[in-house]
């Protein structure tokens, strides 16, 4: 149950609770009122009966005045009966403009007070009776608790709604709150939240607005040194490319020639392992080739980003002809050198790693481009990820930090035939109008 329908309901209960222990309440003190009103009108009429009847009386006529007099009381009504027990006069009863039902009636009805007076008059015997009757009394009451609930049943729905209002008026700065966060969690730290919901809110408005400057402010710091890390390796590459070349190469180059001086002599088995010498360096040195190929910079992006795909696509389809490739780029992709370069190595490392560990039967490679965006799609039909192996190697962790240094996303999809690589960067335009903000 959410907080807000427990909030409106405990209300709405302790409302109801109010309702009745206060009807209640209203119900007892007008009940009380009302049996002393009938109790306090029966007893004066009584005594003013009395004192009217004490008088001399000569005849019936007298009496019947003492009953009109009566006529149209609230809460009483008086009968006149001759010496057989027939009434030969009545008085009638106010009538109220409502009536209450038979059961309320009851409940606040007092006990039925009556009263019998005999009247020893010469020649007309006859009696008086008087007795309550608490019908107007109970309409009035009824009224009185009808309209004082339907006040109080009002006042407890006016106060239902605006508290349910106010409640909603504070939960939608809370979604407000909880939208901002989902948006700092996404990785936009640029989000902020307006002022609003009331002077209680302020704090958690500062707070919210003032953690993501801070984190804008990490990200931004982050960013720069990812670039300065990516820089630096890219100087230590070019230095361990070098090294490979000018101190390894040599030394291979020697033990091939050295090999090829032994094997000129006629024993067949030096020449059988002079062989395997010389096969064995050409095997180092291929290798070797490769790893400067991924070590030194790119230098076939001087002919564009598609040539250098291109090269790439021809490289590993030599050594796996059994490999479909298909790529697709757009034309006029809006790239500077580094965001060629980031394309290209998120190219490389993925066909590298398609065909090292999922052994494919075809790889598709896409770029093109949608608004300001750069989408870069390589996916595979092979065996995706085995178990053991390492999704987060250096490989996919050094494709993502290039892509993040350039403010772009990155992600990796392992579907149940192949790996899917996606990659967004930002075009040159856009790219740089965001580190000049960032600036």
């Amino acid at each position: 149950m959410s907080l807000k329908l427990r909030l409106i309901l405990s209300i709405a209960a302790s409302l109801v609770l109010t309702l009745v222990l206060g009807g209640a309440v209203l119900f007892w003190q007008a009940r009380t009122e009302a049996q002393n009103e009938i109790a306090s009108s029966f007893r004066v009429t009584e005594h003013a009966i009395r004192v009217t009847l004490a008088s001399d009386l000569e005849h019936d006529v007298t009496v019947r005045q003492v009953i009109a007099s009566i006529d149209g009381h609230r809460n009483l009504r008086a009968y006149l009966f001759n010496e057989k027990n027939k009434v030969v006069a009545a008085s009638s009863l106010g009538q109220e403009a409502t009536h209450a039902p038979g059961w309320f009636t009851k409940l606040v009805a007092p006990p039925p007070m009556t009263v019998r007076m005999n009247l020893p008059l010469p020649g007309y015997p006859c009696t008086l009776l008087l007795k309550s009757d608490p019908a107007n009394q109970a309409a009035l009451t009824w009224q009185f608790l009808r309209d004082a609930f339907g006040a109080m049943l009002l006042f407890s729905a006016i106060t239902l709604v605006c508290v349910w209002l106010a409640v909603e008026h504070s939960l939608r700065f809370f979604r407000r709150f909880q939208s901002g966060l989902r948006t700092i969690s996404d990785g936009d730290y640029e989000t902020r939240i307006a002022p609003g919901g009331g002077p209680d809110f302020v704090p958690l408005v500062e707070g919210f607005n003032h953690m993501a400057e801070r984190l804008s402010s990490y990200a931004k710091k982050n960013q720069r040194l990812q670039e300065q890390i990516l820089s630096l390796q890219d100087e230590e590459r070019a230095e361990i490319a070098r090294d490979l070349h000018d101190e390894v190469g040599p030394y291979l180059f020697a033990i091939q020639v050295d090999a090829d001086a032994i094997a000129k002599s006629g024993q067949p088995r030096t020449k059988e392992r002079a062989s395997a010498i010389r096969e064995a360096t050409l095997h180092i040195q291929r290798h070797v080739k490769n790893i400067l190929r991924q070590l030194k910079p790119v230098n076939g992006l001087d002919f564009g980003l598609e040539t250098a795909i291109d090269d790439l696509i021809a490289f590993w389809k030599q050594r796996h002809p059994d490999i479909s490739f298909e790529r697709k780029i757009a034309s006029g992709l809006k790239l500077d050198r580094r965001g060629e370069e980031v394309a290209y190595r998120v190219v490389q490392e993925s066909m590298s790693n398609a065909v090292r560990h999922g052994r494919p039967h075809a790889i598709r490679i896409q770029l093109r481009e949608d608004g300001s965006d750069i989408h870069l799609t390589i996916e595979d039909d092979g065996a995706g990820f085995t178990a053991g192996q390492n999704r987060d190697g250096m490989g996919l962790k050094g494709m993502e930090e290039r892509v993040r240094a350039l403010n772009g996303e990155f992600a990796v999809e392992h579907r149940v035939h192949g790996v899917r690589v996606r990659a967004i960067l930002p075009c040159a335009g856009a790219r740089n109008v965001k580190e000049m903000e960032d600036a």
